[in-house]
């Protein structure tokens, strides 16, 4: 019951403060949980992939990738297709293309944390000001002789600027954390997709676009991605 007598005393102020607070935690645990099981996915397809790259073995690559849908499977997969397509050359495109649609993926909802650590301290001051306005209308009304009656309005400044915040700090770091994830993501699988990139130029100049036949398989809509334990190739018919 006391923060409710502390909610109250802060005025209304305190209402979207409150609100703002709720939103916060929504969103980081979302969030947190979403990161945290995309990255646990993501790091087992390119530890699955570091062996099939660095033995410069596209087709294994491409078996790989198509085992396991996903955004870094779709970004290194666009460039595949344009080596195998007869336009090598504009496989970073491609990549870099479909990289564009997927990443904001990872950075969803991240704006509404930036959002909220800058107006919460505002908030905090509006109910600041609101609250030291109260305690000059009780001083015009009535004097200085009663401090009780000023007391109110001295307290809602207080409360509402600490709650602010109290609420500003926390969602500043949790957007940094979150943030971070996300970008160790996305470095990671950029890093991927580069030495991808170094295999299809390698394969063009050298072979052209001989030697891999692949038929995409997807997987059906809300199944996890399994990164298999061993990738065995598979022969081209006869």
């Amino acid at each position: 019951m006391q923060i409710f007598t502390v909610i109250g005393k802060g005025g209304l102020i305190m209402y979207p403060i409150v609100a703002s607070s709720i939103i916060f935690l929504a969103v980081f645990i979302e969030r947190w949980y979403v990161l945290r099981h995309s990255k646990e996915r993501i790091k087992r397809y390119l530890r699955a992939l570091r062996k099939a790259i660095n033995q410069r073995d596209l087709r294994n690559i491409v078996d790989i990738s198509q085992k396991n849908p996903g955004p870094a499977s779709r970004i290194i997969m666009a460039g595949i297709k344009k080596y195998l397509n007869g336009v090598p050359r504009e496989a970073k495109e491609a990549m870099e293309a479909v990289a564009m649609q997927e990443f904001p993926y990872f950075e969803k909802r991240l704006g509404v944390l930036s959002t909220i650590a800058s107006i919460a301290p505002l908030l905090g001051l509006l109910g600041t000001v609101t609250g030291m306005i109260r305690t000059f209308n009780v001083i015009a009304s009535i004097g200085v002789g009663k401090p009780t009656e000023m007391a109110g309005g001295i307290s809602e400044a207080l409360i509402t600027t600490a709650a602010g915040l109290s609420i500003a700090i926390p969602t500043v770091i949790g957007h940094y954390y979150l943030s971070q994830i996300a970008e160790s993501i996305m470095n990671d699988i950029e890093k991927a997709s580069s030495e991808v990139l170094d295999i299809i130029e390698e394969l063009r100049i050298n072979n052209g676009n001989e030697g891999v036949i692949f038929e995409e398989t997807k997987s059906p809509e809300g199944v996890e991605e399994n990164v298999p334990i061993s990738t065995k190739e598979t022969e081209a018919p006869a």
